[in-house]
């Protein structure tokens, strides 16, 4: 599981805070207590993040007063009020919940917070350009001011499908960051339990974290990959385990508790098994877009975004992104980053042969020590191309495209 940064972790700090004053203005002071425990926690996970002095000395004053204010509700049952501080700018919850299995439930929904959509813009992903601009505009939709008596909806749930490794995550991420969204980065394994019920309360505590992280007017995100398996058709096997599942997932995209209101909790989902998914489920989503293998163009925009764009030098007079492009037919931008790394370590090991020597030097001898780079030239990558095999086939190619197909036209692949 991916590791909170620190504008999550300070929203989950900040969230725990909230919960914390709720809960003791109701007398709930052991769950209060959890509260300001969690809050610790999160705490002293960002000071080991923080570079700043100062802010590290700070975040530890407050990780301490957060545990002595845990200490004084176990132990004597409350605390005074004039030393409780109030968090800002935070409403309290819709729902108290007091019992250990629902704060559980939560803190394992918090850490599905990621911040990593921060270092991913549109220009870090290759071509796909009219789909770039359609996801703009429509979430754009979503989040621009109405006037008054008109009713206008942008997109709040789509589903991207087709093979791995074409981008599907950073499309999500990229939208994210552009909307400063707070992103929940969600593989199904990580919501799907045996125990049952337990499935459909983790994802109905999901959407309902969701919807407190909107209370500032920023939106939250929800990305959902490896979709099919959350969502298989229920004409398939383990259709029993599946059932209390599919009504969770439902309901929450549906969104009936928001009903009248503008809805900023937004679902994408992913997968690569789109035929395998739940007809109900995918009517939800408003669009269903096929991320298909890239073009000539964009694999040489690929092979630019994962060469130069990290400083690796090229040489133009013999290096031709165009003739790569040629060279790499039905590869994914997964595919090429990969190859892109292969040919630079090759690089780097011609140019550094001693890194090893240095290494059994100790610690300080390769910490003092400057890798040595050359410009990448085309014959760098001539005995990789030979052995390429893309790992999707023709046949594969097409089974996205007809899948698409028969769900244009009112059928089912």
């Amino acid at each position: 599981m991916h590791r909170q940064g620190p504008d999550a972790l300070q929203r989950s700090i900040d969230r725990m805070l909230t919960e914390a004053n709720t809960r003791m203005a109701v007398g709930k002071n052991e769950e209060a207590s959890r509260s300001y425990h969690k809050a610790a926690q999160f705490a002293e996970q960002m000071i080991e993040m923080l570079e700043d002095a100062d802010a590290r000395r700070s975040m530890t004053v407050r990780a301490t007063e957060y545990k002595q204010r845990a200490r004084t509700l176990t132990s004597k049952g409350g605390m005074d009020d004039g030393r409780v501080k109030p968090v800002e700018d935070h409403q309290a919850d819709d729902v108290t919940y007091s019992d250990e299995e629902a704060d559980a439930l939560e803190q394992q929904i918090l850490l599905l917070i990621d911040d990593s959509p921060k270092r991913i813009d549109w220009e870090t992903i290759g071509g796909l350009e009219a789909l770039k601009k359609e996801l703009k505009f429509h979430y754009g939709l979503a989040m621009a001011k109405v006037p008054d008596g008109v009713q206008v909806e942008g997109w709040n749930n789509i589903m991207f499908y087709g093979p791995p490794g074409t981008g599907k995550t950073l499309l999500a991420c990229a939208v994210a960051n552009k909307l400063s969204a707070t992103f929940f980065n969600v593989k199904a394994s990580q919501i799907v339990s045996k125990w049952v019920g337990e499935s459909g309360r983790l994802i109905s505590t999901l959407y309902r974290v969701a919807r407190k992280f909107t209370r500032d007017g920023r939106p939250s995100i929800i990305f959902v990959d490896e979709f099919d398996a959350l969502c298989k058709s229920r004409g398939g096997e383990g259709q029993l385990y599946h059932q209390q599942m599919l009504a969770a997932i439902l309901s929450e995209i549906d969104g009936f508790a928001q009903k009248g209101k503008r809805d900023l909790v937004m679902t994408i989902g992913a997968t690569n098994r789109p035929w395998d998914l739940d007809a109900a489920v995918l009517s939800r989503f408003e669009r269903r877009i096929l991320i298909d293998l890239p073009g000539p163009e964009a694999r040489a925009d690929i092979f630019r975004i994962h060469l130069e764009d990290k400083g690796i030098p090229v040489d133009h007079r013999s290096l031709s992104y165009t003739r790569l492009a040629d060279a790499t037919e039905r590869l994914t931008g997964r595919e090429i980053a990969r190859l892109c790394k292969e040919v630079t370590a090759n690089m780097l090991g011609e140019m550094n042969p001693d890194i090893p020597v240095l290494v059994d030097a100790g610690l300080k001898r390769i910490q003092d020590y400057e890798i040595k780079v050359r410009a990448l030239r085309q014959g760098d990558f001539s005995a990789t191309l030979e052995q390429l095999v893309p790992d999707t086939s023709e046949a594969e190619e097409h089974h996205y495209t007809d899948w698409g197909k028969a769900l244009r036209e009112g059928k089912r692949a």
